[in-house]
């Protein structure tokens, strides 16, 4: 219940849309109802007619509110029902036969028209605000992931998060679309339906009560095997999901390997597993369908057996009644049918919610402070004071490293891999915070300075090269989209890719596939680089910037970035020692420890750890 009430708020925004809606569907219900009723004075008509009268007929007498009913509100709705359905008799059966059917005629026509447009109205409101709180879902969702930390994505199959903002929240949408149009409009006219139903014959309604409780009984056992097993379905989706991601996303891997057989086994395992839960859930819900009308047909049975004996036998029901009475108790077929399939509807899409609203309310663990402040330009040192780091795992990657950073100096980080370079610049860019101990900018430390503050000030290129299905100008100018050509040239010039891009089928304009996909390694670097130089930070981290470019690229990037390093703070990470030979300082990391600081020089003079890479790399 919790999770429907917090469903049901997403609705708030539109209640005007939605309180238009209700009123049109009970508009449609009463329409619905009053059209039934007009049976009985339509079958006066008939009967009158095949008598051979040729004057007015008397009119049937109006039904006695049977006393069992009493004096409360049941018997009080029941008989103003029965004095507007006697009036209204009165003004269509006071006038010869041929008139009285005119009217009845001329008043379903209105009545229907009346009830269609209603039903219209009805339903596109419905729509309308089903899809807006569908889509404020889905805006909400996004939101919420680009706040999440990338922890949060190192622990969550791509694939699966996929499947929350695109299967269950359409599971969701089918939820409110049932609670708002099924739920409301198929309840009210088949209210309707039973009033004129007890109004006719209060006996042979409850006569047809008897045999409801099974049924109900039933369909409300279905309901619950299928809330559990439609949570199945949508997990086997998401398994499912995820899977096609890896493999398509990976497709270069999987066939370098010759590993498309195994992929196949992977997926065959996923779509079977859906497949199955699928097959089940289905097994259940198909039985409400069958079951709900079988046990209408059988109260429409058993009716027609009482009321042939109130006819035939006991002569107290008029036949225009009990056609009235068989008509209303057929006319609650369509949404009792409806009716029983909206539980499974809403089961389904609650079993979804709760998936959905788990996501909504995972914190996000990289988020401002209270009264974060706002951090200006790097104006003096970064420093990393005593800092340990440990991932979920618990292993702790970092222990106790501590340096500090000069406005306007060069700094390398090098080390074997695994050694903690790249998690000291996600910690720098805050993507995680430190375990224990601080980094300060300009004394102040990250966890209390506003993320965005601290962000716009950092220009990062990382060895895994993200780019989007877009033009190369949007690619480079992500960030800063309004940019003007003159400065986005000369940031692809200073990262030597202006002349490959020129040499493109539209140039700047060129679309680049997913992910960069129709360029070359060194050709997605080179984009890389150039939308770092374009925003113009103050701070650049390099995390293997240059390993895709070949020599004589490389080289003319390292001396592009040595002409924008003036008065600019560079972190760089790069296995080739031969990119960090000019550094002001380099940093040897080793299992998570600092253990050798100097400049190239100094370090080759030692006999450590940096000579000895050194040696590998050079040796011949």
């Amino acid at each position: 219940m919790r999770d429907f009430l917090r469903l049901l708020s997403f609705l708030r925004p539109y209640r005007v849309r939605l309180s238009m809606g209700i009123a049109c569907m009970v508009l449609y219900a009463l329409t619905n109802t009053i059209a039934i009723s007009l049976v009985q004075p339509l079958m006066a008509v008939m009967f009158s007619s095949i008598g051979g009268t040729s004057g007015s007929p008397p009119l049937a007498a109006p039904l006695a509110i049977p006393t069992s009913s009493g004096p409360g509100p049941v018997g009080a709705i029941l008989g103003q029902v029965k004095s507007l359905q006697h009036g209204f008799e009165q003004m269509l059966l006071s006038v010869p036969p041929l008139q009285r059917f005119e009217r009845v005629s001329l008043a379903i026509l209105l009545l229907f028209l009346l009830k269609n447009a209603a039903d219209y109205a009805a339903s596109y409101l419905s729509v309308s605000v089903e899809q807006s709180a569908t889509r404020d879902i889905r805006r909400a969702l996004f939101a919420h992931l680009q706040k999440l930390s990338l922890g949060f994505y190192h622990g969550n199959r791509s694939g699966a998060l996929i499947s929350r903002i695109t299967n269950d929240v359409e599971a969701v949408r089918g939820a409110l679309a049932a609670g708002i149009s099924n739920l409301l409009k198929d309840g009210l006219s088949l209210i309707g339906c039973l009033v004129l139903v007890f109004v006719a014959s209060w006996k042979l309604a409850l006569f047809s009560m008897l045999i409801l409780p099974p049924a109900a009984l039933a369909l409300v056992t279905i309901g619950r095997k299928m809330r559990k097993r439609s949570g199945t379905v949508q997990e086997r989706m998401g398994d499912l999901t995820g899977v096609l991601q890896e493999s398509i996303g990976g497709a270069r891997v999987v066939k370098a390997f010759g590993m498309e057989w195994f992929e196949e086994q992977r997926f065959e395992r996923s779509n079977s597993g859906y497949f199955r839960a699928f097959v089940r859930l289905r097994r259940v819900s198909a039985a409400a369908k069958p079951l709900s009308e079988y046990a209408v047909i059988l109260v429409a049975v058993a009716i027609a057996w009482f009321g042939a004996r109130e006819i035939f036998q006991s002569h107290s029901m008029p036949p225009e009644r009990f056609f009235g009475f068989v008509t209303a108790m057929l006319a609650t077929m369509s949404p009792v049918r409806s009716l029983s399939e909206v539980g499974g509807t809403i089961a389904t899409g609650m079993g979804a919610a709760r998936r959905v609203f788990g996501l909504l309310d995972t914190p996000a663990t990289i988020i401002d402070r209270p009264n974060a402040v706002s951090l200006p330009p790097l104006a003096s040192t970064i420093r990393f004071e005593d800092v340990h780091f440990a991932y979920d795992t618990g292993d702790e990657v970092l222990h106790g490293v501590s340096f500090e950073v000069k406005r306007g100096e060069v700094v390398a980080l090098v080390g074997a891999s695994g050694a903690g370079k790249s998690t000291a610049l996600d910690l720098l860019a805050r993507f995680h915070d430190p375990t224990s101990g601080r980094i300060t900018v300009d004394g102040v430390d990250l966890r209390d300075a506003a993320v965005a503050s601290l962000r716009a000030q950092l220009g990062i290129v990382t060895q895994e090269t993200i780019l989007f299905h877009d033009s190369v100008r949007a690619n480079i100018a992500y960030g800063r989209p309004d940019c003007p050509t003159e400065q986005l040239e000369a940031a692809a010039r200073a990262a030597h890719a202006h002349t490959f891009i020129e040499k493109l089928p539209e140039g700047y304009d060129t679309l680049i596939g997913d992910r960069g996909l129709r360029l070359s390694g060194g050709e997605r670097q080179r984009l890389a680089i150039a939308r770092a130089l374009l925003k113009n930070p103050p701070v650049m981290l390099l995390d293997e910037a240059t390993s895709a470019l070949d020599t004589e690229s490389e080289r003319l990037v390292q001396e592009a970035l040595e002409r924008l390093m003036q008065d600019r703070t560079v972190l760089v990470i790069a296995h080739r020692l031969s990119t960090v030979q000019h550094a002001d300082r380099i940093l040897v990391f080793d299992h998570g420890r600092i253990i050798e600081a100097g400049t190239h020089s100094e370090l080759l003079a030692r006999d450590g750890q940096y000579r000895r890479l050194h040696h590998l790399q050079f040796r011949d």
